[in-house]
């Protein structure tokens, strides 16, 4: 039997290997899993997409499937990818479908299966579907008991939902003069709306939704982001606020038009929630900043490493009731909220803290312990994983302190290097971080010459 999923659904060129008809089969795979573990009951799942050129032909395509099997739909157009995970808490369903390619190029696309709660589906439903995929053993419904379909707005609940969990009026007090980016995506429909109906003046740029993405790649990284930066430093905001395709994440821009990592903006709602709540479990991945684990010691708190993921971060919030997870890419969850990545609630908690504080943006990052990180990447055709294990393996033999959650993690006093290889591109990414950006380069070093000596082995 073949795979379909990665680490959280499946991605690939819209219309080549997401086309209509694997939608199609993705749709009735999904529904009959549904119907045979809750035989007779009325089921229903939420249904949407982000703004790709591909993402109306797909969902329709997907919609089909479920109903020619006997599930309902609930459709609710475009949407950030956590608007529609918070969908399926909020009109109580048996699942959700997200049609989306996340930071991907616009010929990209995607679809990601969710569980009653919102969070991505389990692995063991996952192979599941896979099965009923690969051996089209599909329940199909009778003539006259074909799923429906109705069409809801889940917009206007989201928005109220994360207005209801910030203090609104300190953000009016402060008036926040933030300019967005929204790169086209979903994002287009909430952010701006949302952060002026906070309190805060906005501005915004590629905040039409348009899925060929004409003004950026929509990965959010500082190079994708030049643009950006010089206009949040021309227009003399306070700070600016970028997201994704499908706006799971928000990363900030300072008001001198400097890209802030996105460890740091996570250490910003880790360290104001850790106080609100005296404490607390923080969940991260082994890739995150040990700015969090300074930052738990000093308010009280707890840190729970996982391996690199938003699904799994959100499984284990949900598993050792965490306070708040993250990774180091920017992606922010707050699981009494949506099990996932949610780039607006990231964004107003951002602007509460902001406001509450008093002070500068590059202030309040200035104030975090200091640490400093250094990345870069190896293009590696063949077993990557075996590679990595290999680099493990010498450097037990050197003496090293080795973790290997996810890769292999070097430990020293004062920092680390993490070499792993990616699940999605033919590379190997070598992340290191130390308490000065001369140690950090030299433990970058140390991971490329093991990496290295694992090659020649």
């Amino acid at each position: 039997m073949g795979k379909i999923f990665g680490t959280f659904g499946v991605r690939g060129i819209a219309n080549e290997k997401i086309t209509p008809e694997f939608a199609l089969k993705m749709g009735m795979a999904f529904g009959t899993l549904l119907k045979r573990e809750q035989p007779g009951k009325e089921l229903w799942v939420v249904v949407g997409r982000d703004t790709r050129v591909s993402g109306e032909m797909l969902k329709n395509a997907l919609i089909s499937g479920l109903l020619s099997v006997g599930v309902n739909v609930i459709d609710v157009g475009i949407a950030p990818t956590p608007a529609i995970q918070f969908a399926c808490k909020y009109f109580k369903v048996d699942g959700g479908a997200v049609i989306t390619a996340s930071h991907n190029p616009p010929e990209y696309n995607g679809i990601k299966l969710l569980e009653p709660n919102g969070l991505g589906l389990r692995k063991e439903r996952e192979e599941i579907v896979e099965e009923l995929f690969f051996k089209e053993d599909y329940s199909r419904a009778k003539w006259d008991e074909i799923g429906q379909l109705v069409k809801r707005d889940i917009i206007r609940p989201y928005i109220d939902a994360i207005k209801a969990k910030v203090d609104v009026e300190a953000i009016r007090k402060r008036r926040p003069f933030v300019v967005v980016d929204t790169s086209n995506g979903a994002g287009s429909l909430v952010l701006p709306y949302l952060l002026r109906e906070l309190g805060c003046k906005v501005v915004s740029v590629n905040a039409h939704p348009d899925g060929h993405f004409p003004a950026r790649n929509p990965e959010p990284n500082e190079e994708n982001l030049q643009g950006f930066m010089k206009i949040v430093k021309a227009l003399g905001a306070d700070f600016g606020i970028a997201q994704d395709g499908d706006a799971d994440r928000s990363v900030f821009i300072d008001e001198n038009g400097n890209f802030v990592q996105g460890d740091k903006t996570f250490a910003l709602v880790v360290k104001a929630m850790l106080e609100e709540n005296k404490g607390g479990l923080v969940v991260t991945t082994i890739a995150t900043s040990h700015i969090i684990d300074e930052l738990a010691k000093t308010y009280g708190g707890k840190v729970l490493k996982t391996k690199v993921g938003d699904l799994i971060v959100s499984r284990a919030l949900l598993e050792h009731n965490g306070l708040v997870g993250g990774e180091e890419n920017g992606g922010v969850i707050f699981p009494d909220h949506v099990l996932g990545r949610d780039g607006a609630m990231t964004a107003a908690k951002i602007v509460e803290i902001f406001a509450k504080s008093g002070k500068k943006f590059s202030e309040l990052i200035n104030e975090l312990p200091k640490f400093y990180q250094v990345k870069t990447k190896r293009h590696i055709e063949g077993d990557r994983k075996a590679i990595v294990a290999r680099v493990a393996e010498i450097a037990e033999k050197e003496g090293l302190k080795v973790d290997t959650t996810d890769g292999t993690k070097v430990l020293f006093e004062d920092g680390w290097v993490l070499v792993r290889a990616s699940g999605t591109e033919p590379i190997i990414r070598i992340f290191a971080e130390a308490r000065s950006e001369e140690k950090a380069k030299e433990y970058l070093n140390i991971g490329l010459e093991l990496l290295e000596k694992a090659l020649k082995g």
